[in-house]
């Protein structure tokens, strides 16, 4: 049962080429339960094993294979109880990775080979009772379409169905579900990195229509800020306090952008997808997914977002 959870139990990412020696900063998505193996990026396991053994204080003579064990897990545990970061789990959020990445400046790292994006499954199913009957919505990652159904969207009577206690969204033409993907909504307590606050993200329950749709649109708010091309910051630029001469700033990739209000709740995709509740109120959808449905719904589309 925690497979899906041990996914998300390390996900230290570094970037492709390391400028700047930075870890990328995003929401805290950790299992804080031990776990013996880690489905995660080998490359990125492997450079925070380096860090930690070239950390003196630390002692350690970790072997560099990029597999997450008991032995890293205890080695991140030491790490954190050595600099006072709590609670010293063996998990790493987001004052571990700022620590690690002030650590990493002095260590060669490798670079991230990252595979194909995780594909969602898309076995085929007789019909959609067969695939609730196979599959645990509430778990699974698996993706059920209707070709034929699909194809008739633009001409018949559409509207989408989100179902924020199973994480699915359905999306229906002439009354049959033609689409039942995975999605994330909005978090009941969300961290906001730059103020340490917990705050309620909670996608908003009713009835919207798509407002807006653009492609390859870009946050306004929550991104990346660069002074002569390094990044200084990661997050709600309305929080930045340094200065913003030379300072650029770049939105967060929202790409099949599919508005529902006015105050910036929408679809759109991602790869971070997981099986519970995550996001800052938009819903998140699985790339593939995102680019068939945002290819079948028009402004004006209903959208039921329903517990």
């Amino acid at each position: 049962m925690y497979i899906i959870k041990a996914f998300f139990l390390f996900f230290l990412l570094l970037s492709p080429t390391f400028a700047g020696s930075h870890f990328i900063s995003y929401e805290d998505m950790c299992s804080k339960t031990k776990q013996d193996t880690c489905p995660n990026n080998s490359d990125e396991v492997r450079n925070l094993q380096k860090v930690l053994n070239a950390d003196r204080k630390l002692g350690l003579s970790l072997k560099v294979d990029g597999k997450w064990g008991e032995k890293t897990h205890k080695a991140v545990v030491k790490f954190q109880k050595l600099y006072g970061i709590t609670p010293a789990k063996g998990y790493v959020g987001p004052k571990t990775k700022r620590l690690l990445a002030r650590k990493a400046k002095s260590v060669k790292l490798s670079k991230i080979h990252y595979a194909k994006k995780r594909t969602v499954s898309k076995k085929s199913y007789r019909c959609y009772s067969d695939f609730r009957k196979r599959v645990n919505l509430k778990k699974s990652y698996a993706v059920f379409e209707n070709n034929k159904l699909l194809a008739r969207a633009k001409r018949g009577s559409t509207y989408i169905k989100v179902d924020v206690s199973e994480q699915r969204l359905r999306f229906y033409v002439d009354g049959k579900v033609a689409l039942d993907t995975p999605c994330t909504t909005g978090a009941k307590r969300k961290l906001e990195p730059n103020t340490k606050i917990y705050r309620d993200k909670r996608t908003p329950m009713g009835t919207f229509r798509i407002k807006e749709k653009i492609a390859n649109k870009r946050s306004t708010i929550f991104g990346d800020i660069y002074v002569n091309g390094k990044k200084v910051y990661h997050g709600d630029r309305r929080k930045y306090r340094g200065s913003w001469k030379n300072a650029k700033f770049v939105g967060a990739s929202l790409k099949h952008w599919m508005r529902l209000t006015s105050s910036g709740i929408g679809l759109h995709a991602s790869k971070y997808v997981k099986r519970y509740p995550g996001t800052n109120g938009c819903i998140r959808l699985p790339y593939s997914v995102a680019h068939t449905l945002f290819a079948k719904v028009s402004k004006g589309t209903k959208v039921k977002i329903v517990r």
